[in-house]
């Protein structure tokens, strides 16, 4: 058997050569004088082509990622019925994302000078923030609509849809030239140059929520071109600038193509402990001018922290820029509403903390009036304060975070509200 089965591969293979010499056979005549050489290929060009290799080979992307996850517990004490915290009709509790950004950067040829980013949040649009309204199902498509009521557990629910720009779940998109710590360029979406709270990352804010003041004048992300500049060797002194140009119609929009605006910030560090800065914005929006200038400071010491800020500005809230609208009204009971023409509103906050080993606890009295003029119905403040404890693990990787806040407006209580999040920064 196996001798037949050698004979039956030898005959195989005996047609399979003979098959391959008639095609080869019918195949046209290779003129006698061409040459099959290569072509030349300098050392330049090999050169070139190693750099672009390595190049891609060292690109060194990384990618980073935000996550916090909330559970909110909200009591309002200012309901007509009774005014009690601790009717359950009164209260509101959620889980909710926060944050979910996932950045993807890298040095463009292995050169840390040159570089780009672009962080993207998917949680951001559909956070509603704090407040007793259901939420709403959140899409991408501008055109659809639900209408109310549908059956949610057995119970007739009034439903909207929640539409969104589905850019709009993208934060940052940018490049950046360093050629020198003095002058460093960036071109693209970021955040510009603004107040102190407002311009750190939210993983590294003191408090889970910011300040009346930052989500007011801070906190703020723009088209634009900025040049900034730190360690800049001021005598004993360090200092810092940046200077954005920015389209003025907000994150994620597209540029309105009227007058440009400006923001800038300078500062001050003495003995890398206190520092001290100034910040301003100017622009002008189709119903108004926008304009804000702010003083700030911070002093730390073996753990404890005390930071401080002020800011005053003048705005129209309906500059149709909502994305970018330096009015804060989330938080406000829909009986106070939304001051209507030009504005002059007003904020501040003091915070201090003080860490040990792996907890950290603070606290922050902030205050915003939203007009300041005499006798103006929205001439009133509105206040919170805020006590924090913090737990940190794995190097800071996890922060485990417990916030209260009381909000009083005009020195009444509206409501208080425990925020328990959960965080991991990578």
């Amino acid at each position: 058997m196996k001798k037949l089965l050698f004979l039956l591969a030898a005959l195989l293979s005996v047609g399979l050569l003979g098959g391959a010499k008639v095609w080869a056979d019918d195949e046209p005549k290779q003129d006698s004088d061409f040459q099959d050489n290569p072509s030349a290929i300098t050392v330049s060009d090999l050169e070139a082509l190693n750099n672009r290799i390595s190049s891609l080979e060292k690109s060194n992307v990384k990618v980073g990622v935000l996550l916090q996850f909330w559970y909110t517990h909200l009591s309002y004490g200012s309901v007509p019925a009774n005014g009690d915290y601790g009717s359950s009709k009164n209260q509101w509790d959620a889980f909710s994302w926060k944050r979910g950004e996932i950045n993807v950067g890298s040095d463009i040829g292995n050169d840390p000078k040159i570089s780009w980013l672009v962080k993207l949040d998917p949680t951001q649009a559909s956070f509603n923030g704090l407040g007793g309204n259901q939420g709403g199902i959140f899409g991408y498509d501008l055109a659809s609509t639900i209408t109310g009521p549908v059956t949610v557990n057995g119970k007739a629910s009034p439903v909207t849809t929640i539409a969104a720009n589905p850019f709009s779940i993208v934060k940052d998109i940018y490049g950046k030239v360093a050629y020198s710590p003095y002058a460093t360029f960036i071109f693209g979406q970021n955040k510009f140059a603004q107040e102190l709270e407002g311009r750190w990352p939210s993983g590294n804010l003191d408090f889970n929520n910011a300040s009346n003041l930052s989500s007011a004048f801070g906190s703020k992300r723009d088209a634009g071109v900025q040049l900034a500049g730190t360690g800049i060797p001021v005598g004993p002194l360090q200092g810092e600038y940046v200077l954005s140009v920015i389209q003025g119609a907000g994150q994620s929009t597209y540029d309105n193509n009227v007058d440009k605006d400006f923001a800038g910030r300078v500062g001050l560090t003495y003995d890398k402990n206190i520092f001290v800065g100034v910040s301003a914005y100017d622009g002008w929006e189709p119903n108004g001018a926008r304009w804000d200038i702010g003083f700030e400071g911070r002093w730390t010491y073996n753990g404890f922290k005390l930071q401080a800020e002020f800011i005053e500005g003048n705005l129209n809230p309906a500059d149709n820029n909502a994305a970018n609208n330096s009015l804060w009204t989330p938080s406000l009971p829909s009986s106070f509403g939304t001051p209507k023409g030009q504005i002059n509103p007003t904020g501040y906050y003091v915070l201090a903390s003080y860490r040990y080993k792996d907890l950290r606890v603070g606290v922050r009295l902030d205050g915003y009036n939203f007009n300041q003029v005499t006798g103006n119905v929205y001439n009133n403040e509105w206040d919170t304060f805020t006590v924090g404890l913090d737990f940190f693990q794995a190097k800071d990787v996890f922060k485990l975070s417990a916030n209260w806040e009381d909000h009083l407006l005009a020195g009444k209580d509206v409501y208080n509200l425990w925020t328990v999040q959960s965080q991991v920064s990578l």
